[in-house]
């Protein structure tokens, strides 16, 4: 399957509010409790308008959304996260779609990124591993892994 990506944009709300309150999303999420539709909004307009976020909303060759993500740079690191939706998991996409996004978000930033992943998500952390990121330290439920 060939992917391609845009940035998202505040017309997604809707799409991004579904992702996130994904069951599986929230269980492999650090916070896993539901988010408001209220809460996404004010969260997903101040992210989405932060020069310091890059969403990356990616679709299939039918244009069909597959997942996004979401690179932001913070005070000490720059973090990634990802979601894939529930119609596209197990083919292998969350790979592609990691080195599509840090390849683009690199050109324009010289930053290492980190991947907080809780152990269990094994998925997460393969397809972490298979782009190239190392595995850094694993503590506190955690683990770490960089670009």
């Amino acid at each position: 399957m060939q992917l391609q990506f845009r940035k998202a944009t505040e017309a997604d709300i809707l799409l991004y509010f579904e992702w996130t309150n994904d069951e599986l999303t929230r269980q492999n999420s650090f916070s896993s409790e539901l988010i408001s539709f209220e809460t996404h909004k004010n969260w997903f307009i101040n992210k989405i308008n932060s020069k310091n976020n890059s969403f990356y909303l990616f679709l299939d060759e039918e244009q069909k959304c597959v997942g996004q993500v979401r690179i932001e740079i913070l005070d000490t690191e720059t973090v990634i996260g990802i979601s894939v939706d529930k119609n596209f998991r197990g083919l292998g996409l969350a790979s592609e779609m990691i080195r599509a996004a840090t390849t683009d978000f690199k050109f324009l930033h010289k930053s290492d990124i980190i991947a907080y992943i809780k152990p269990e998500n094994r998925a997460s952390i393969s397809s972490f591993l298979k782009v190239g990121f190392e595995k850094v330290i694993s503590k506190n439920n955690k683990y770490l892994l960089k670009s």
